[in-house]
């Protein structure tokens, strides 16, 4: 046998075997590689899911704050608008809580500490 020959032989043996091994290589990696794909492709959806679920989080969050934001103020006004009210009604309101740091003195007490001014100034001023 000739070299060319034994090449060609070799070459159509080879194409025959391809021609029968290409379709089962590809049924094979379909049935293998078809379960792994689906693996991927819903985790790949969950992974989504949960972003999708960690935007809404933040954003119900967000909300949340600017209701709490919305009613600090509107009791801030409201606060606001009966101080006006009393203002102009008259009322004379004293703080229902002292301010921190300040003690509270009573009449006594502030006259004792009171720097009496001469009589001389007092006509004057």
């Amino acid at each position: 046998m000739d070299p060319n020959t034994a090449i060609i032989a070799g070459l159509a043996i080879f194409l025959g075997m391809m021609v029968i091994l290409i379709p089962i290589a590809g049924l094979t990696a379909r049935f293998a590689l078809k379960p792994l794909m689906e693996a991927l492709a819903s985790y790949r959806e969950l992974q989504g899911d949960n972003q999708a679920q960690q935007l809404l989080e933040r954003r119900m969050a967000l909300m949340e704050e600017q209701i709490h934001s919305v009613d600090r103020s509107m009791r801030e006004l409201l606060e606001e608008s009966e101080f006006r009210r009393d203002l102009e009604s008259g009322k004379s309101a004293m703080a229902s809580l002292p301010l921190p740091g300040v003690p509270e003195r009573t009449q006594a007490q502030a006259q004792a500490q009171a720097v009496p001014v001469p009589q001389a100034e007092r006509v004057k001023g």
